[in-house]
Order: C-alpha cells, then sequence, then structure tokens
C-alpha cells in the first residue's frame, strides 16, 4: 500500500512539473511576438512595409493611396482622388471612414 502511495504522489509531482514547464515555454513563444516601444532600438520609428502599402486601399473608393509625412514628421496614408488622409499611429494605419473625413484636405486634391 505505501508502494501504491509513492507511485501516485510521484505521478503528481511528475504532472505538476510538466504542466509548469509547458506554461513557461508557451509564455516565452508568446512573449517573442510582443512589439517594443517605438522608441526602443536606437530611437527608430516604425513605418508602414512597403507591402502593406502595395495592398491598401482607400475605404471610400477602394482607390490606391499614398505614404506621406507632414512636417511635423506624422505619416499620413493619403488618397489624392477625394482629399482624405488616413493617420499613422506607430506603424499602424488608421483606415476608417470617419478619420479620412476628419482629417480632410482639399489642398491634396488632384484634378
Amino acid at each position: 500500500m505505501k508502494n501504491l502511495f509513492r507511485i501516485v504522489g510521484v505521478a503528481v509531482f511528475v504532472g505538476v512539473a510538466v504542466l509548469i514547464f509547458r506554461a513557461l515555454r508557451q509564455y516565452r513563444e508568446d512573449s517573442v511576438f510582443d512589439l517594443a516601444p517605438a522608441a526602443a532600438g536606437g530611437g527608430q520609428k516604425r513605418s508602414i512595409s512597403p507591402e502593406l502599402l502595395s495592398i491598401l486601399a482607400d475605404p471610400a473608393d477602394k482607390g490606391p493611396i499614398e505614404l506621406l509625412t507632414d512636417g511635423a514628421g506624422k505619416e499620413w496614408l493619403v488618397n489624392r482622388r477625394n482629399g482624405y488622409r488616413y493617420p499613422v499611429e506607430d506603424g499602424i494605419p488608421i483606415m476608417l471612414l470617419e478619420e479620412g473625413e476628419k482629417n480632410k484636405d482639399e489642398g491634396l486634391i488632384q484634378k
């Protein structure tokens, strides 16, 4: 009977150890994909990749957009057909119609 309790005790201990090991390994794997703050890594600012820029389209007219930087260093995705500007915050485009209408600039429209 003593041997049975020892075997069950060892099995429970091994099971708990395996669960802790798997939880730590999963936490480390998930942490790899956490984004560093924009100021980290030499102070470089994140921007939109060219691959992403090539597939983005204006939600208003589904046409192509271009990336522009204003005098203050803020990045915008611009639709020159309707003057809508969509902000880019920390490398993430905010492409909501409300944002485009709110930041509309008539000077950007090409005739």
